[in-house]
């Protein structure tokens, strides 16, 4: 990819420039590694086509213009911001090289993206007795400037580090000699890493820092955005961020002026309600002490420093119901597969067979009923005996006795395995919580909200899912169905305590994230009260980011330093170390089942007793019909034997 040289940067003027002038900015761009350089030039055009020429040959990408023939619109033009790192070569013997060093200060190109490098002679005659030293001393470097004066002193070139630990904070110009350069030495410098480890100290450097707390206390004290245990309004990830910029404060020697807002994200329009991000982007605040998840249309207002802070995500928190009959599940047939059923199925009707058989051998009245009733009540661990009693002993077969064994054996470990995996499923299912946000929405509990920047924001902007993080409709409909139109008993924003307290009814959800819920919970619930506790993920965790102002000069230090961080686990010791263990319940507590789950055995249950008392109501009737033709059997043959009776009597009198 062919980078287009689109430079505007800042420069240059070779006004009659020393031959030894070439070589310096040559050996000085080759030993930075610039791929292009921005060359404007108020000197012969056949001089500086040699100069051009010689950086060219080192693979540098060159772009020039004659700056004293610009005008300051003209230059403002020019003067555009890159992406990738862009050498500026300036002689200050031309007559518009303090026009062009106030250009790059308003338009704020003294960065970590444009390596200065002027040129100067000890006496100056196009700007008298001005030196860039003075000229600089106006300018608004930062931290992060990349200008290094060369001044001639005849047989060599002093280089010298020129920077300011923040201008608008108030610092000084600091300078520091690094290196020189001579015809027959060349190049020799000290900067043998990256900048900041040589900017190490910031000399109590005042940074302005913005920070959230929910509600702005009358006597602030900074130590309440760092303290472990849990501050009321104090949101984790504030702590979190607080705990990481104190090590580098300590560590840099620079120190924080805070300004206390209520909300993380405002509208950059003036005379907008404060926030971290419209105060970032208004210039009146230099780092947030605080982060926040960062949507792309938020990324035009500021910066974000990499690696992210932490993590944030929110739950809503509820008693589990137990109401009702729950949702019904069915997995009664789940701890047998298909195939062992079948060889079940199989495996009964050929011990049914055998047992007939046995049974015809022994000359048992109605042997298939037989055997198929001896295996079924041996299956249900019954026992069945059909009545008969055989009046050989011989007759009785042992075949049939051992497939009542084997029938009997196979019953028992089928059931001793079926029934547990049973139990340990119902034991060990999941509590019937609410699933998704579809469940929550048709659940009659009413939703309570803990008053933060973040919630209000998303209150009040239907249409922004910032809990999603993409386009969710659901999100509207939650708010539409569950708070714009629901009839409220309570207040919908409510601190951590009073929401965990409404939470103990049973008839509320409280929106928190989970530190500042598990911060309550400790301390006011008890251990039957965590076991019925449930939660229902509403932002998955999300990573937030510490902010700054847009094009900030203290990016580039940040980030590095958060990498260090990162590196040497201090990042993960202070999430650690303020997130604290979350209460869970210790499991002692039993868990009463839900209806649903164990309907379908009471179900089968209740049909089976339907099926046995019907059985049981036609052996009724067809016992009682049979009484009845007996004994109208045994009178009929009572009158008939009497009626031979009374015949026998009147032959034998005849």
């Amino acid at each position: 990819m062919i980078w287009r040289v689109m430079v505007a940067c800042l420069i240059v003027k070779l006004a009659l420039l020393p031959p030894a002038a070439s070589s310096v900015a040559v050996d000085y761009f080759t030993n930075k590694h610039a791929p292009y350089v921005c060359y404007f030039t108020c000197g012969s055009k056949v001089n500086n086509k040699k100069k051009i020429d010689a950086l060219m040959h080192k693979g540098i990408r060159v772009s020039m213009q004659l700056i004293d023939k610009n005008g300051d619109e003209q230059l403002e033009t020019i003067l555009l911001q890159w992406i990738a790192p862009v050498g500026v070569l300036l002689e200050w013997a031309c007559d518009n090289s303090e026009i062009v060093l106030e250009t790059a200060s308003k338009k704020t190109l003294f960065d970590s993206m444009h390596m200065w490098l002027i040129l100067e002679d000890e006496i100056s005659n196009g700007n008298k007795n001005k030196t860039s030293m003075d000229i600089l001393k106006r300018m608004n470097l930062s931290v992060d400037a990349d200008v290094v004066v060369a001044t001639n002193k005849g047989e060599h070139y002093d280089l010298i580090d020129v920077f300011n630990f923040g201008k608008i904070q108030g610092n000084d110009l600091e300078k520091k000699f690094i290196g020189s350069w001579s015809p027959g030495g060349g190049l020799n410098v000290s900067l043998s890493g990256f900048k900041y480890y040589d900017r190490w100290d910031f000399h109590n450097l005042t940074l302005r820092a913005i920070s959230v707390i929910l509600d702005r206390p009358k006597v602030f004290k900074p130590e309440m955005l760092s303290d472990l245990g849990y501050t009321v309004g104090v949101s984790v990830m504030t702590k979190i961020v607080t705990q990481q910029l104190w090590v580098l404060k300590e560590m840099h020697n620079f120190r924080f002026n805070y300004t206390i807002a209520g909300r993380w994200i405002g509208s950059p329009k003036r005379n907008s309600t404060l926030a971290v991000t419209n105060s970032l982007f208004w210039g009146e605040q230099d780092i947030s002490c605080t982060c926040a998840r960062i949507f792309t249309q938020w990324l035009d207002w500021v910066d974000v420093f990499f690696p992210p802070a932490t993590r944030l995500e929110t739950k809503f928190y509820y008693l589990i119901l137990d109401k009702g009959v729950g949702d019904y599940e069915n997995r009664f047939l789940t701890p047998l597969s298909a195939g062992v059923w079948w060889c079940t199925i199989i495996a009964c009707v050929a011990c049914t067979v055998i047992l007939a058989i046995a049974a015809v051998l022994e000359a048992r009245d109605e042997p298939g009923l037989y055997a198929t009733f001896s295996v079924f009540a041996v299956i249900c661990q019954q026992a069945y005996e059909d009545g008969v009693q055989l009046f050989e002993e011989a007759t009785s077969s042992q075949g049939r006795r051992l497939i009542l064994l084997v029938v009997g054996m196979m019953s028992m470990l089928l059931y001793n395995y079926y029934t547990s995996s049973v139990v340990s499923w119902l034991l060990n299912a999941a509590a019937p919580t609410l699933a998704d946000m579809d469940a929550l929405v048709s659940s009659d509990l009413e939703l309570v909200f803990e008053d933060i920047g973040y919630t209000r924001g998303w209150l009040d902007n239907p249409g922004f899912f910032y809990y999603s993080g993409y386009k969710n409709p659901k999100e509207d409909y939650l708010r539409m169905k569950k708070v714009t139109m629901a009839k409220r008993t309570a207040a919908l924003l409510q601190p951590a305590a009073a929401g965990i307290n409404l939470i103990r009814t049973g008839d509320y959800a409280y929106h928190t994230e989970p530190y500042t819920a598990y911060q309550v919970l400790s301390k006011t619930f008890e251990d039957k009260e965590l076991c019925e506790l449930g939660s229902l993920q509403m932002m998955a965790p999300a990573h937030v980011y510490i902010m700054a102002q847009k094009r900030s000069p203290y990016k580039q230090f940040f980030v590095w330093s958060l990498m260090r961080l990162l590196e040497r686990g201090h990042t993960s010791a202070v999430r650690a170390r303020v997130g604290g263990p979350a209460p869970r319940c210790s499991g002692r507590t039993p868990r009463a089942l839900a209806l649903g789950q164990a309907a379908p055995a009471f179900a089968s249950l209740a049909q089976v007793a339907l099926a046995s008392l019907a059985i049981l109501l036609c052996e009724i009737y067809w016992h009682r019909a049979r009484g009845k033709k007996q004994v109208g059997g045994a009178l009929n043959n009572r009158e008939h034997n009497a009626q031979e009776a009374r015949r026998r009597t009147d032959s034998l009198g005849a």
